[in-house]
Formats: structure tokens, C-alpha cells, sequence
């Protein structure tokens, strides 16, 4: 009798010491993933490897009969699962508005080191209506991308490409002005281009924030050595990301977008720092569910984004497949406020 209450009182126990953890790892994570590098480490995990501790003790609960503490776990998962897991639901969102015939269509994605083939992208560009294409990691490794630059050229006639590094951006709209914004001492940049649409100019950030290279392999040749001087290293560059945009945003005076793959998970510190700046995320506005997308078959983390001002986002979905890549295409319907029209361009 004496050991069965000392089980029931474990499983209250462990009830509460998870929902702890829970609370705790997602305030650290909200104050200091861009600033403390462990706590930064820690919220690359999966936090999904959570779910399996709630839902073993609200089994242990239910085997014992204990209502309260069944319901106790299955309350903090779903709160766990849409403030740390990324979990949106739009309840209550206010019913987006039919699309004007001047909306735009935009795809980000990582093609992992030029994997995704030209004619893939071009094809799913075709399907989706795509009208911008923000593209990172445009380029095999040890090669200057040219090759990759070219093929693209060829799968999109019409369309305008520009290039940067690892980073390329197609439009089939005109692109009025292209300039590059360095982040911090880094090889690490931003590609801005100003584009021309029916309802005026959009400016589009293309980036690639840098892993934390948790892993040695995973460094360059340069990078820091130890585990903690490395990961402060690139979080420092990921920091410089906020700082940056304010320069352009001044210079955009305008709608913009910022499209790529940050590699954060979708709740941390360097979210909130972009909300600050009056950007909104494409997803959180226009979303449902987890818009995994990476890795791409068995999606477990949100890496990839689209954040916008001055914009009305309208429709945003993780495609699961399409294109040979790690990551998912992230695809996103918007609509800028009415300008005098131009010339609409040709589709691939």
C-alpha cells in the first residue's frame, strides 16, 4: 500500500517537474537564445522530445485513475505544443480578405548546396504561380554557383536573376535596384532587391543565418575551435541580423519582406527582435499547424521564414514535396497596398 502511494505521488511529482522544464526552457528560450550560447545549444533540440513525457504520464495517470493529473498533462502539451512546438491554430483570425489581382506569390527555400535541379524549381513555380524566388545555399560547395546561376536562367526565360554568394533571387516582375549589406565581420550578407509591382516597389531581403555548428565537422575553415567560442561566434552574427534591417528598412521606406532560412526555432529571442521593428511573420499571420521545414520528408523544425511589413499576408504553407532539398519550400501569398499598375512579366 506504502509503495503504491509513493507511486501516485511520482506521477504528481513528475507532472509538475515537466511543466517546469516546459515554462522554463521556453522563457529562456524567448529572453536569450540569441544571447546566452547554451541556452541557444539547447533550443535546437526538438522540443517534440517533450511530448513523450507527457504523454507517458498522462498514460501513468490514467492507469491509476487520477483524472486530474490526466488532464494536467494533456493541457500543458497542447499549451507546450503551440508556444514551444510552433503549433498555429487560428482561432479567432480575423477572415482574410479575397486575393487582389495584384497579389504576389513568393518562394523561399535552402536548396541544399544546389541539390534542388532548375527544372524542379521552375516546375513548382509554374504550379504555384510563383512571382518571386528567394533562394539560399544557390551553389555546390567549392564552386562560385555560375553554373547553378545559369541553369536557373534557362528554366525561368523573362525572369531577372541576381546573385550573391550563396544567395540568388529570381523575379519575374522588374528589379529596380540590388545591393548587398554585410552582417557583422562575416561572410554572412544580405541580398536587397527592389522590385517593381503592379501596386509599386516591394523590397526583398534574401538571407541564410549561419548554423551553431554544435558539431566539429560542422565548422569552417577559420571558425572558432571549441564548442562555446564557435556557437557565441555565429550567434553573434545572427544578432547583427536586426541591427542590419534597420538601414534597410529606412532605405525601403516601404513594403518589404524578408525571406530565408534563419535557422532558429520559431519562438526565440531573434523573432521577438524582429517584431520589435514592425515586421510579422508570414506564417504566424497566414498559417495553420507546424509549417515544418526541415528536414524535409519528416519536417520537425520551423528554420525557414518569410517576415513582411507594410504587407498583408494572405496564404502561407510548407510544401512537403516538389524539389530535392533538406528543407521544404515555404510558399507565401501577400498583397501590397494598391499603387498605380505595370506591366506584368512571363511566367516560366
Amino acid at each position: 500500500m506504502l509503495l503504491k502511494a509513493k507511486h501516485r505521488s511520482a506521477v504528481a511529482g513528475l507532472s509538475v517537474a515537466l511543466v517546469l522544464i516546459a515554462v522554463g526552457w521556453g522563457w529562456l528560450a524567448r529572453q536569450y537564445s540569441e544571447t546566452w550560447w547554451w541556452v541557444a545549444t539547447i533550443d535546437l533540440m526538438p522540443p517534440q522530445m517533450l511530448m513523450v513525457a507527457f504523454a507517458a504520464l498522462a498514460w501513468a495517470a490514467w492507469r491509476e485513475r487520477r483524472l486530474l493529473w490526466v488532464l494536467w498533462n494533456v493541457v500543458f502539451a497542447a499549451a507546450f505544443l503551440v508556444l514551444q512546438v510552433g503549433l498555429v491554430v487560428p482561432l479567432g483570425r480575423v477572415a482574410q480578405a479575397e486575393a487582389p489581382p495584384s497579389a504576389l506569390t513568393l518562394m523561399t527555400l535552402n536548396t541544399w548546396d544546389a541539390a534542388a535541379q532548375a527544372s524542379e524549381l521552375a516546375g513548382m513555380a509554374r504550379r504555384q504561380g510563383a512571382d518571386i524566388i528567394a533562394l539560399q545555399e544557390a551553389r555546390k560547395k567549392n564552386q562560385d554557383g555560375s553554373a547553378y546561376a545559369a541553369s536557373l536562367r534557362a528554366a525561368f526565360p523573362g525572369w531577372t536573376l541576381v546573385r550573391q554568394g550563396e544567395l540568388l533571387t529570381l523575379s519575374r516582375l522588374p528589379i529596380v535596384k540590388t545591393s548587398v549589406v554585410a552582417l557583422q565581420d562575416s561572410r554572412h550578407l544580405l541580398l536587397v532587391t527592389r522590385i517593381q509591382t503592379d501596386s509599386g516597389p516591394l523590397t526583398v531581403v534574401n538571407v541564410h543565418l549561419p548554423t551553431l555548428a554544435l558539431l566539429p565537422r560542422a565548422q569552417l575553415p577559420g571558425d572558432p575551435k571549441t564548442l562555446r567560442e564557435r556557437v557565441k561566434w555565429r550567434l553573434g552574427i545572427r544578432q547583427a541580423l536586426p541591427r542590419a534591417l534597420d538601414s534597410v528598412q529606412a532605405d525601403a521606406a516601404g513594403p518589404l519582406v524578408l525571406a530565408g532560412d534563419l535557422n532558429a526555432p520559431a519562438w526565440g529571442e531573434l523573432h521577438a527582435l524582429l517584431r520589435q521593428r514592425g515586421l510579422q511573420d508570414a506564417f504566424r499571420e497566414a498559417g495553420s499547424g507546424f509549417g515544418f521545414t526541415f528536414r524535409a520528408g519528416l519536417g520537425f523544425l520551423r528554420l525557414d521564414y518569410v517576415w513582411g511589413q507594410d504587407v498583408r499576408f494572405i496564404k502561407t504553407r510548407a510544401l512537403s514535396d516538389g524539389v530535392t532539398s533538406d528543407h521544404r519550400v515555404l510558399l507565401v501569398r501577400l498583397a501590397l497596398p494598391a499603387e498605380p499598375t505595370t506591366a506584368r512579366h512571363t511566367r516560366p
